[in-house]
């Protein structure tokens, strides 16, 4: 009984370390990105980055926004330490859109089109789950994108309206 006690003694200490050490972690970062001129008290919970940037090549699990001088300047959250991967020129974008699974779906792709011509209408998926996206629209002087981001969950069209709400906010 005694050897259980020990065991679970060092075991919560053990964790308790764990969690100062990220929290020390988690401080350290948000000074660098505070030094740096980044307002973290304006930072955009974006879900999960999906395509459509240029200089990200694949999905990434958990975003931010941080807005800096004329950009928007997105953040891979998933770790502690929030590393930048990819920027926006504020200038640049043309429109902010949210939609919801449904209407995503609905909009026939090229590529679906050109495989399966005219039958590419009655192949959309009829499957309902609780997504939505924002679609930050952009041109970059020579490209047109649309960086797309994903909202899941129960709050998900509400979730990418508010950060829909915070961008657009940010870009007046």
């Amino acid at each position: 009984m005694s050897t259980f006690l020990i065991i679970v003694i060092v075991f919560v200490f053990l964790m308790v370390i764990l969690l100062i050490s990220a929290q020390k972690e988690q401080k350290s970062n948000q000074l660098v990105l505070e030094s740096k001129g980044y307002r973290l008290d304006n930072s955009i919970k974006t879900g999960k980055y999906l395509a459509g940037h240029p200089d990200i090549n694949e999905p990434v699990n958990k975003t931010d926004i941080l807005p800096i001088d004329d950009f928007l300047d997105i953040f891979n959250s998933t770790t502690l330490t929030q590393v930048k991967i990819a920027s926006i020129r504020k200038t640049f974008i043309t429109n902010v859109v949210i939609e919801d699974q449904t209407t995503i779906e609905k909009r026939v792709t090229v590529a679906r089109l050109l495989l399966v011509g005219i039958f590419a209408f009655a192949l959309r998926k009829k499957q309902v789950n609780e997504l939505a996206y924002m679609i930050i629209e952009w041109n970059d002087g020579k490209f047109n994108h649309e960086t797309i981001f994903e909202f899941e969950g129960k709050d998900a069209m509400m979730n990418a309206n508010t950060s829909r709400n915070h961008l657009i906010k940010e870009l007046r």
